[in-house]
């Protein structure tokens, strides 16, 4: 029997500013219970050491162009996040971007062709409405 490959996803969160580990937790817990490879594990602690500026872009650009799907909290503006969502848009990845109902979001972003934008009023919309996508995008 053959196993299916898994799918990388690239979790995208601010984290210089509005760094939110509740949110951030939830969506890594959302993708590995489905079974999905998280390619920017770093997010998940919420901090960036030893590693320069240069280094810190080269990583993320490279894992964004690695990864099949893209999903981008987006409640709160970050520049290192737009940054990582354009990327993934000129690599034709799939873009999930979630952010909480009546969050102030470019109009950019907004318009971004084919991405799935996912607004949330608490973490059980959230976690219900995500898990809903994901699975869809799972190739059995």
């Amino acid at each position: 029997m053959v196993e299916r490959a898994r799918l990388k996803v690239y979790l995208s969160v601010p984290i210089v500013n509005f760094y939110d580990s509740e949110v951030t937790s939830l969506l890594g817990k959302i993708l590995t219970d489905l079974g999905f490879d998280i390619s920017s594990p770093w997010v998940l602690s919420g901090k960036d050491v030893g590693m320069t500026p240069e280094e810190i872009f080269y990583r993320d650009i490279n894992a964004v162009k690695e990864s099949d799907i893209l999903l981008a909290e987006i409640s709160k503006p970050s520049h290192g996040v737009g940054m990582e969502i354009m990327q993934a848009y000129i690599s034709n990845k799939k873009i999930i971007l979630v952010a909480r109902e009546n969050s102030s979001i470019s109009f950019l972003v907004k318009g971004i062709p084919n991405a799935i934008l996912l607004e949330y009023k608490n973490y059980i919309d959230l976690e219900a409405k995500l898990r809903k996508i994901l699975k869809e995008m799972i190739v059995v």
